[in-house]
């Protein structure tokens, strides 16, 4: 009896060690575009993130980091490994992923600590199984031999797994890049179909340029590559280009009656009044 509750106890300490771990991981800013930090703390001085990290703020401290790490023009704050890796370490230990992708980084190039790939890759590792977006996009590269190819070999199945995680929480980056993979072949059975799907949810992601996509999309819908020929949706793109989808406007409308066009200009503008966004500058006035 003494031996089951002994055994009992130790099963129940390693599944608390392993959910507390998790359970206690925050991430602070996933927006991969950097917008939403942008947004929130662009403004706050040296003394503000001192306050902020001295009160137990883990956005303050986050900042505080970053400014340290990249240096600051605004708070008048030159780069500073050492005390960025320091609060780095410290927001790391209080399982904040973020910081792990800063360590990372550091690792990486070398900067405020000795370069270690082997550390450097644990990091990266670590906080993309806590759900950042930007170590899992990092680690999928790294893997598909796109960059970061000191720290891991290549792997084609890792690499379509961390990018199908971070698109899946909304990065585009990550949803063009299986998109070519599977447009081009790479480590994966060739598909069109699948590169298209791909190609079209990219356009559609919570952290995203969308314009980025829309140079492809024009091409795929024009030519039909992986869904049908749809001249429409292809003037569409090519209208959501801007100046730079006029050759291949000028070349469509040889090929649509009047009527197709306006349909394009309307789902075009359509999609502009959706995103506040005027194509060629300005914004909609929104209600």
């Amino acid at each position: 009896m003494m031996r089951l509750l002994k055994l009992f106890f130790l099963v129940f300490m390693v599944g608390f060690v392993f959910w507390s771990s998790n359970a206690f991981s925050v991430t602070l800013y996933n927006d991969p575009t950097w917008h939403e930090m942008r947004d929130e703390t662009r403004w706050w001085s040296l003394d503000e993130l001192h306050q902020k990290a001295d009160g137990g703020d883990l956005k303050g401290k986050y900042i505080l980091g970053i400014t340290y790490l990249n240096g600051s023009n605004y708070r008048d704050v030159k780069e500073d490994g050492e005390k960025a890796y320091s609060v780095f370490k410290s927001l790391w230990q209080e399982g904040v992923a973020d910081a792990g992708y800063s360590l990372f980084s550091m690792y990486y190039e070398g900067f405020g600590v000795r370069k270690n790939y082997k550390a450097a890759l644990r990091y990266l590792k670590e906080s993309a199984e806590m759900g950042y977006i930007l170590s899992q996009r990092t680690l999928a590269d790294a893997y598909s031999d796109y960059k970061y190819g000191e720290i891991v070999d290549a792997d084609y199945d890792k690499s379509i797994y961390w990018y199908k995680l971070a698109a899946e929480q909304g990065d585009q980056i990550s949803a063009l890049a299986l998109s070519e993979m599977y447009y081009i072949g790479k480590g994966v059975e060739q598909s069109d179909k699948k590169a298209f799907d791909w190609l079209l949810r990219s356009s559609k992601l919570k952290y995203a340029d969308s314009s980025a996509s829309f140079v492809s999309l024009a091409k795929f819908y024009e030519k039909g590559i992986g869904t049908d020929i749809d001249l429409v949706q292809a003037y569409k793109y090519y209208d959501l280009q801007g100046s730079a989808g006029a050759e291949g406007k000028q070349r469509l409308s040889k090929q649509m009656t009047k009527e197709q066009i306006e349909e394009a200009r309307r789902q075009s503008l359509e999609w502009q009044k959706e995103h506040n966004v005027r194509i060629g500058g300005g914004f909609f006035q929104m209600n």
